[in-house]
């Protein structure tokens, strides 16, 4: 490892190199679109035949679609911190939300994704949540949450009702909340986890997404006026729980009619007790009928946030800056909605870490990439398709090389971490999930790619397990403590 002098004088190098762009009126923009608690199965363009999506659908049909791209961590806040450093989250030291707040200590003087366009002349916005947010409490509170200054020209909070918006409420789930009428207290309300569900009057021009959309467009408009060049980072807290979406949205589905996911009888007998995520049991989802009810919330308020990326999206091109302006579409971990009976994040299991990736370029034709990606990619990769040179701490691997020529391999192997110590190894056939404890599963995903036949303990795939786990000893002793 470089020592800090030598890397800070290798970055002021980059600096002036990239800087060289700046002076080109031609330089591409970045509108960055990020989602909260969407895991890739819930879209219609991933394959979701009852969750309607049509606008990040239409703009997959018209982008490059990556279809195995997984997050560096399913929970919010070292998800963030992996996606904005472009380090491993044991390398930027940020391994659960309550150590968020270390990222700016952590990072030190190496530039976030968005500083180093900022440091390349662009002006760079966040709307509502890039970094980590705790939703609702920063949602109402209206507050930055542990944010990154430097990595923003402006930043723009979205504040909202949440769970004391207007309309019809239900508590789906058993948590036991902590209401507060006076509107007082924002934090340790048990909003947070619980299935809490909304059905809001009229537009709710007064919810965060909803406001996050308008400013996203006025911001778009400001730079059509002024030509400069951008980095708009805007937030969607929604389908994070409290679900909460406009009456409107929710007549587009109905509880009784929505088919839950797939399960197979003794389907945990082969998982480990570390394995075992949220699930229907513990968060009293005992009936049919009170899944159905879920997964309709969660539908309405995915759709409600796919209207909001439309607006932003078609702003964009109204305004002419479509032709110069790079749109990429993403999550921050995955979420489970039913499988295995699991729900929600914090699983190792692929709809828990399979995350959308959507990048459209201009001048470049839709198309399909295969290839394994990771979270830490979209740094890299963004920066080299701006024409910016990639500061040499960054992990990720640019996915240009696949977008050029879809068959091109970018990892063998891609990584989640989940606490401390409990690891998935992802690679093109294969799934290896290794917990702190010991316990293991394997599963093959070409053959089994709803996991649920744990291979860990078949002698036929003992050398399979071996090789696998002696890669993800050598990748955990790659990435930097």
């Amino acid at each position: 490892m470089l020592p800090r002098i030598a890397a800070s004088l290798l970055l002021v190098l980059f600096a002036v190199v990239s800087n060289v762009n700046a002076e080109d009126d031609s330089k591409l923009n970045v509108l960055f679109i990020i989602s909260d608690d969407l895991g890739s199965q819930s879209l219609g363009c991933f394959g979701n035949q009852q969750c309607q999506s049509p606008n990040i659908d239409k703009l997959a049909a018209s982008g490059a679609k990556f279809s195995r791209t997984y997050t560096q961590y399913p929970v919010c806040g070292p998800s963030r911190a992996a996606l904005m450093s472009g380090l491993y989250c044991q390398a930027i030291g940020v391994t659960g939300n309550g150590s968020s707040g270390k990222f700016t200590q952590n990072l030190g003087d190496r530039p976030s994704m968005t500083q180093w366009f900022k440091q390349q002349g662009y002006y760079t916005a966040r709307v509502s949540k890039i970094y980590h947010m705790r939703v609702p409490g920063d949602i109402t509170a209206g507050v930055d949450g542990p944010d990154h200054a430097a990595s923003w020209t402006e930043r723009f909070n979205c504040q909202a009702p949440e769970q004391w918006s207007e309309g019809e409420h239900a508590h789906l789930s058993r948590e036991r909340l902590k209401p507060d009428p006076q509107r007082n207290i924002h934090y340790n309300l048990g909003y947070g986890g619980a299935f809490y569900v909304v059905r809001t009057p009229g537009e709710s021009a007064e919810q965060a997404d909803m406001k996050a959309s308008a400013k996203a467009i006025e911001i778009l408009e400001q730079r059509a006026e002024d030509k400069q060049p951008f980095f708009l980072a805007v937030g969607m807290v929604r389908p994070h729980v409290p679900l909460v979406a406009p009456e409107s949205f929710f007549e587009k589905y109905s509880a009784a009619k929505i088919d839950l996911p797939k399960q197979v009888e003794d389907d945990w007998n082969d998982i480990p007790k570390a394995g075992i995520s949220k699930n229907s049991q513990g968060s009293g989802l005992g009936t049919k009928l009170k899944k159905q009810e879920v997964l309709e919330a969660y539908y309405a308020a995915v759709s409600f946030m796919d209207a909001q990326v439309g607006k932003i999206v078609d702003s964009l091109d109204r305004l002419g800056l479509a032709e110069n302006t790079i749109v990429v579409f993403t999550a921050d971990h995955g979420y489970h909605l039913g499988e295995h009976e699991f729900w929600q994040k914090m699983s190792l299991h692929e709809e828990s870490t399979r995350i959308p990736l959507i990048i459209r370029m201009p001048g470049r034709s839709p198309l399909e990439i295969n290839a394994l990606a990771q979270q830490i990619d979209i740094y890299p990769t963004l920066a080299e398709l701006c024409g910016l040179k990639v500061p040499p701490h960054v992990q990720g691997k640019s996915l240009v090389p696949a977008i050029s020529h879809p068959s091109q391999v970018i990892h063998q192997e891609v990584y989640t971490l989940r606490g401390n110590n409990d690891h998935l190894l992802r690679t093109d056939r294969f799934a290896l999930i290794r917990y702190g404890n010991g316990s293991v599963e394997l599963y093959d995903m070409e053959s089994d790619p709803q996991q649920f036949t744990n291979l860990a303990d078949d002698s036929q795939h003992a050398d399979t397990l071996q090789q696998l786990q002696a890669a993800l000893d050598r990748k955990l002793a790659s990435i930097e403590k």
